[in-house]
């Protein structure tokens, strides 16, 4: 990936994500080897060069870019799939496996460059996916997701999933062995992680959860992770069910037995962390654990609300997850921070969470939440990542305050996305793919695999 300059201006909105929370009017932001330089409002910097590449910003209204924190791409190739329509998590789950035994890098790579054309559509810049399918002989499919972010230009993080315990819900074909689970987690870190300020490519260790996963597949995902210093991610308090099951089969609720594992690091943090009890907050609180709070997943699942208000106020980690595109059947992160507001309110009353609220879990929360300080705000020195969408169309004309409509009204689509200095939309338009071709492409593999035509 390259870093590239780019001058924006007439910026008629232009919310930084800083400190004081400041939106700039008719301001300008001038971006210097894929790295914020500087931001203004008043003449334009005297040292900006000639041949610059420049951007109107005149009508619109200018964000960080978005930061995804929990997804499963290849889960895109069965959204609105009617045997799990209407079905609770561990039933869904059992019907969803049926699917993939023939999905491969191919399928994954599909999947990861429409998943990450509808995120960036939506104004994501920095996206995490969480794949722990791998079916027999397929071998590369992180390399494969890899491979589509760099064609997409975008900021991708694999966490590299695992599955190694038997259950009615995982059928035997998507089983690996800890050794080579292990070993291929070490090629990954080796092979593609940078944590240097600016970095495109970063590496997770995410076992899909503790009741899919050996005490000491578990144990030794902790250690590689604090050894190398990457994420460690999981799925966590989801369900009322987890927690019965958890404690039925390993004799302790699924946090507790992470934390006789070994993930107590300030580098984890757990997908959806609805069903916690008091003492689980106050140890994500000591632990530095945070949590990826997935609104649509877990109405669409009946799972229940995460108490984002309160997790925040006990200084928890939260950020925003779409989750996967068969849990919540959109990957519109702008449509996922206005269903947390929501749900915040349904939960805690119409002042429990305000828009500005919401936009701050999308972006600089969510990086922090990812272990990223260089992402998340418009200010200098950080890394040129930015979404710009219309202050009136459609939707939101007639509105009074741009910023409270981006996530009040209906969510909207970008007019440009910036990631690193570069465009990677213009004016409604994706650049580094033929969307209708991969449309096309991604529909027909998806029939073939819910209809078992392999």
């Amino acid at each position: 990936m390259t870093n590239a300059s780019l001058f924006i201006y007439d910026i008629s909105y232009l919310v930084t994500m800083d400190q004081e929370r400041r939106v700039l009017r008719d301001a300008w932001v001038w971006i210097e080897d894929g790295y914020i330089k500087e931001l203004g409002t008043t003449e334009y910097p005297k040292a900006l060069p000639e041949n610059v590449s420049k951007l109107s910003g005149n009508g619109k209204i200018l964000i960080p870019g978005l930061v995804n924190t929990h997804h499963h791409f290849y889960q895109n190739m069965a959204r609105a799939y009617t045997p799990g329509n209407n079905l609770p998590l561990l039933p869904w789950l059992k019907h969803m496996n049926k699917l993939w035994q023939s999905f491969r890098e191919n399928d994954l790579n599909l999947c990861t460059r429409l998943g990450l054309a509808e995120l960036m559509h939506s104004g994501a810049t920095t996206v995490v996916d969480h794949h722990y399918v791998f079916s027999e002989g397929a071998e590369n499919m992180i390399d494969a997701q890899f491979d589509a972010a760099s064609l997409m230009g975008i900021r991708f993080h694999a966490s590299r999933g695992s599955m190694n315990v038997k259950s009615d819900l995982i059928s035997d074909w998507a089983l690996q062995s800890e050794d080579t689970i292990l070993e291929d987690t070490e090629r990954l870190i080796s092979k593609f992680h940078s944590d240097e300020k600016g970095s495109w490519q970063q590496i997770i260790i995410a076992p899909c959860a503790a009741t899919s996963c050996s005490e000491s597949l578990l144990r030794s995902s902790a250690e590689i992770a604090k050894k190398h210093g990457v994420g460690l991610h999981t799925h966590c308090g989801e369900t009322v069910a987890e927690n019965e099951f958890s404690l039925e089969h390993l004799s302790s609720r699924p946090l507790d037995y992470l934390l006789e594992c070994g993930w107590d690091y300030n580098r984890a943090w757990l997908a959806h962390g609805i069903h916690f009890n008091n003492s689980e907050l106050e140890a994500l609180s000591e632990h530095g654990i945070g949590v990826a709070h997935c609104p649509n997943a877990n109405m669409r699942l009946g799972s229940g609300i995460c108490p984002v208000p309160k997790m925040l106020e006990q200084g928890i980690k939260v950020g925003i997850g779409v989750d996967g595109s068969a849990s919540n059947d959109s990957g519109h992160i702008l449509g996922e921070l206005r269903q947390a507001l929501y749900l915040a309110r349904v939960d805690g009353g119409a002042e429990a969470m305000s828009a500005m609220d919401a936009l701050e879990l999308g972006t600089w929360r969510s990086a922090e939440l990812i272990g990223r300080d260089d992402i998340g705000r418009i200010a200098a020195g950080f890394c040129g990542d930015c979404a710009l969408f219309p202050v009136h169309d459609l939707y939101s004309n007639g509105c009074e305050n741009a910023v409270d409509a981006l996530l009040i009204c209906h969510p909207r689509q970008v007019c440009d996305l910036i990631v690193g200095g570069n465009i990677r939309i213009s004016n409604g338009n994706i650049l580094s793919v033929d969307l209708d071709e991969l449309m096309h492409s991604h529909h027909n593999r998806a029939e073939q695999i819910q209809n078992n035509l392999h």
